[in-house]
């Protein structure tokens, strides 16, 4: 009869080879929770992602007969030619999971997963300290081995390091593990592939577009008047198909989000106190929130969003279930302002301050 060994006493050359062989940083978590040989064998460090990866600058310096000379910062053209060579982009993934103490587990908290750190994603983490003895509070310290995870969703950023001004990204989607969509602050929607070295732009120049998401295997965008295009990728060619009609308000001081609940697919129409493209500073005044008719091409006005609450974040827009996620209220949309998050009531047309400015960050220890 084979002896049986405990897995704490396995060789390191046994583990190390298994632990790099690992896709998401969610597995190292797990794997170096084992225990502290196990954690030992191998480091957040020695896990190699894809992500990051290098990006073509989204912002390169228009033509020399077409750009004012950049005063106020005391910059030839030349001078500014120089750094704007040395500016770097890079492409991040984030990975949004679902907790749950077991896989039975009605409710669960939302996660997100980076540089081995996992970042509770609570609006209302002030109850961390009054109810820390709650089933519904997730512990400082626990096991991840204990806890059953489900990924929801991707989330792409760009990290933007540049010596000069540059613009605003509002938005950044992948499709298909190669296509990426940006839409600017401007409006403006560009796309390029990864190891490409410049974006194209997309749509007509006074096409002005708000959001992008992927929805049922296909890229769509809204633009400022409610219009949903198709973005339909032929081999090389990109083709905008006005795919449902407008809806929502045209007004310049509003802003629209695509958001996908339960497998339908929602605009939410932000309304602001000012004009919103090319400032940095505004205040959210309310929101609209319209569904699509399943039997037509029409969006209706919804009063009620039941027990989902939307999650309109900087990097993606998502919808969760109050009956599965501890500490979201039904019938909300959950927004950041100012680095403030702030909570809009549909059945009072209310906005709160949840009074936080960060993430509760996690550092999972081996048993």
């Amino acid at each position: 009869m084979s002896e049986t060994v405990e897995c704490s006493e396995l060789p390191s050359e046994l583990l190390q080879p298994i632990g790099k062989g690992l896709d998401t940083r969610i597995d190292i978590l797990r794997f170096r929770g084992v225990c502290k040989p196990w954690r030992s064998a191998i480091s957040c460090s020695d896990f190699i992602p894809r992500f990051p990866i290098k990006f073509p600058n989204p912002f390169p310096l228009p033509r020399r007969r077409r750009r004012r000379r950049l005063s106020w910062l005391a910059l030839s053209h030349d001078e500014a030619d120089h750094l704007h060579q040395q500016t770097t982009c890079l492409l991040h993934e984030t990975i949004l999971y679902r907790l749950t103490p077991s896989p039975s587990s009605d409710q669960g908290w939302l996660i997100k997963v980076e540089d081995c750190k996992m970042h509770l994603l609570d609006p209302h983490r002030e109850r961390y300290e009054s109810e820390s003895d709650s089933p519904n509070i997730l512990p400082n310290n626990f096991v991840l081995l204990d806890y059953d995870t489900v990924e929801l969703t991707r989330v792409h950023t760009l990290e933007i390091q540049s010596l000069i001004p540059v613009g605003r990204v509002n938005k950044v989607v992948m499709f298909n593990d190669c296509h990426v969509f940006v839409v600017y602050g401007d409006g403006k929607l560009r796309h390029a592939k990864c190891g490409d070295e410049s974006l194209t732009c997309l749509g007509e120049k006074d096409m002005e577009f708000d959001d992008v998401i992927v929805y049922e295997g296909q890229v769509y965008v809204v633009d400022r008047f409610g219009i949903v295009w198709w973005i339909k990728i032929n081999d090389s060619t990109f083709d905008l198909v006005k795919f449902w009609n407008p809806c929502g308000s045209d007004c310049l001081k509003t802003q629209k989000h695509l958001v996908e609940s339960d497998g339908t697919i929602y605009i939410v129409d932000k309304y602001l106190d000012r004009e919103w493209r090319g400032r940095h500073y505004f205040c959210v005044v309310g929101f609209k929130v319209y569904k699509k008719n399943e039997w037509g091409g029409e969006w209706f006005l919804e009063e009620s969003l039941g027990d989902r609450a939307f999650i309109l974040r900087s990097d993606c827009s998502l919808s969760v279930s109050t009956r599965e996620f501890f500490g979201y209220e039904g019938n909300c949309i959950y927004f950041t302002q100012q680095n403030q998050i702030h909570v809009f009531k549909l059945e009072n047309n209310s906005i709160t301050n949840a009074d936080l400015n960060e993430d509760k960050v996690y550092i999972q220890t081996a048993l």
